[in-house]
């Protein structure tokens, strides 16, 4: 590794600008690409990972924050244990999906009836609920409703399927298969309408295509790729989950990305595959899976933060921000940061706890900003990650993000984006 400079960055990174910390790879990779999950960071992060850390095949790789199931499928797919959490209970189904093998020769067969039952289609509850269809009083709705019919239709038949496996995967590919045909694309912190939406007019068959290819990717992966570990994917709350004295046993190695301190609510951003995957079934039920996640939103009442001892790099900036409130675009955002640097220490504390000998942890993060205050969020986390017990390694660039220009902070137009590098020794 390269030696920390003055500052605690290494603006030299040897990954820096090479694409490691987004998803861009995986749109066509094997398994990675059974759903675009635009929030994770390349499997390339992890081999580097594993090469640089040297881990064995017995040791165990953690990641706290699984999303999409990145670290979980590369390092099976590499032949190493590993466990990761998720809160999200959809992509923590996604990560546990793609780790699934199955019979070539079954699946085909079953392919079979599940076309057939979403061409016979069956009534939505999703018709009529929120903005999910057209209804009275909308001007604009997430899908059509052949394509949720067509999507209950092939999502009641896989309640027929025996094979635990291929009812895991059929699933899969209707919920992508009913995105694809979504009315609205994924953006940033929100669910943006595409340009000229109702000229797409998505459909029954629309929707059957998008599910044949899908499908035929799905069989070509499993035959040509398929997985020699299994993986632990425990769908719970990070700070919940690492209590338990059974469910994470001693890491010898973490890669993860938490939420980036930037007001996103994932479980908003992924509030169509919740309801399509009957994860959840009404607004309460969301809403008590955001209090769930790290408080990096200010969408929900969470129980307020008392930590405050986050070094002088995080007093500066809390200063800064609480002096210009008025040009924040919530009033709650300080107390926000407070309550995301809490959770980071008690999470960074309990990995600690639950370290091997000689563990190391590669922590993806992004800088943030408000009020035109920039929140150096990779340096407040080393020196939050040394006060919990970890030795900081380096914090090394891996690229520089652009950041929309916005009425709160007009004048920061990149923010940092780093991989900080903790370790159980000097």
């Amino acid at each position: 590794m390269h030696n920390l400079k003055m500052s605690g960055i290494n603006e030299n990174f040897h990954l820096k600008d090479l694409g490691y910390s987004n998803a861009d790879s995986t749109v066509e990779t094997a398994r990675h690409r059974w759903y675009f999950y635009k929030e994770g960071f390349s499997p390339h992060l992890v081999e580097q990972a594993i090469e640089i850390s040297g881990i064995e095949k017995n040791d165990i790789i953690l990641d706290l924050f699984n999303g999409s199931g990145t670290t979980t499928l590369t390092a099976a797919i590499k032949g190493y244990k590993s466990v990761g959490i998720e809160v999200n209970p959809f992509t923590s189904y996604l990560s546990s999906a793609k780790l699934k093998n199955a019979n070539p020769k079954e699946f085909r067969k079953h392919k079979v009836g599940l076309i057939s039952a979403v061409e016979k289609s069956a009534k939505s509850n999703l018709i009529g609920f929120s903005t999910f269809s057209k209804s009275e009083g909308l001007n604009k709705w997430l899908f059509n409703d052949e394509v949720l019919n067509a999507f209950e239709g092939g999502w009641k038949h896989t309640s027929e399927i025996s094979s635990y496996n291929i009812r895991k995967l059929f699933r899969l590919s209707l919920i992508t298969a009913a995105m694809q045909n979504c009315n609205a694309t994924r953006d940033g912190k929100c669910l943006r309408y595409r340009l000229s939406w109702k000229e797409y007019n998505f459909d029954k068959n629309s929707f059957l295509k998008s599910l044949s290819t899908k499908l035929d990717q799905m069989i070509e992966d499993i035959e040509q790729y398929p997985i020699p570990q299994t993986a632990s994917i425990i769908n719970a709350d990070a700070r919940k989950a690492l209590y338990g004295a059974n469910q994470v046993g001693k890491f010898k190695l973490c890669v993860t990305s938490p939420p980036y301190l930037n007001t996103f609510d994932y479980t908003d951003i992924y509030r169509p595959e919740l309801f399509l995957g009957k994860f959840i079934s009404n607004r309460q039920e969301l809403y008590n899976l955001r209090l769930q996640t790290v408080r990096s939103h200010v969408q929900a009442k969470w129980t307020l933060p008392t930590m405050n001892d986050f070094g002088l790099l995080y007093n500066e900036a809390l200063s800064q921000i609480k002096d210009n409130q008025e040009n924040l675009m919530h009033k709650n955002i300080p107390v926000m940061i407070q309550a995301y640097f809490e959770d980071m220490f008690n999470l960074l504390k309990l990995l600690r706890s639950k370290a091997d000998k000689n563990a190391s942890i590669w922590l993806v993060v992004s800088n943030s900003a408000y009020a035109d205050i920039e929140v150096p969020v990779d340096l407040i986390l080393g020196d939050i990650g040394s006060k919990a017990g970890w030795y900081l390694k380096e914090i090394g660039v891996l690229r520089y993000l652009k950041k929309r220009k916005t009425k709160y902070s007009s004048n920061i137009t990149q923010l940092r984006e780093s991989v900080i590098f903790f370790s159980t020794s000097k």
